[in-house]
């Protein structure tokens, strides 16, 4: 498990760096990432979001110029927290309950969503580290501040 080691521990979500990498960014969240570019925070993610960053560049060829630079980006900045049979079981207990209050919402944009299997895995996360998320993405957000956890944005 990754730990904190320096200031503040962040789990970042794929819709933070793609937001951030083609100016979409909010403010907070732009001053979030930067605290994690200094090594004021430790900035976690998971190989869920590896994959979809990966995926968003075989789509759209935006802003890397290959794999290896995506790799060597991730590397520099962020802290990869491993999969483990426990996370995994413990995740999927978090899609189960953020499914659940998201069919329960009473914003209809939301009642027919389900939580991503990436975005459970990041909430998992967050819940063992006690750390916040930082996110724009609407879902997790949602069923984050329902379970407790803080988000940025």
């Amino acid at each position: 498990m990754v730990g904190k080691t320096r200031g503040k521990t962040l789990v970042i979500d794929t819709y933070a760096i793609i937001a951030d990498l083609t100016g979409t960014i909010s403010p907070k969240a732009r001053r979030a990432l930067d605290l994690v570019r200094i090594g004021e925070a430790d900035g976690i993610i998971h190989f869920l979001l590896i994959y979809e960053l990966a995926y968003f560049w075989r789509k759209t060829g935006l802003v890397f110029k290959n794999l290896a630079e995506i790799e060597e980006f991730l590397k520099t900045y962020f802290k990869i927290e491993e999969l483990t049979p426990v996370l995994a079981i413990e995740a999927s207990g978090v899609k189960a309950e953020g499914d659940s209050i998201l069919r329960k919402s009473d914003d209809s944009s939301l009642s027919s969503r389900r939580l991503s299997v990436a975005d459970a895995v990041t909430l998992t996360i967050a819940m063992k580290l006690g750390a916040q998320i930082v996110t724009g993405d609407k879902d997790l957000t949602y069923v984050a501040k329902h379970m407790g956890v803080n988000v940025i944005w």
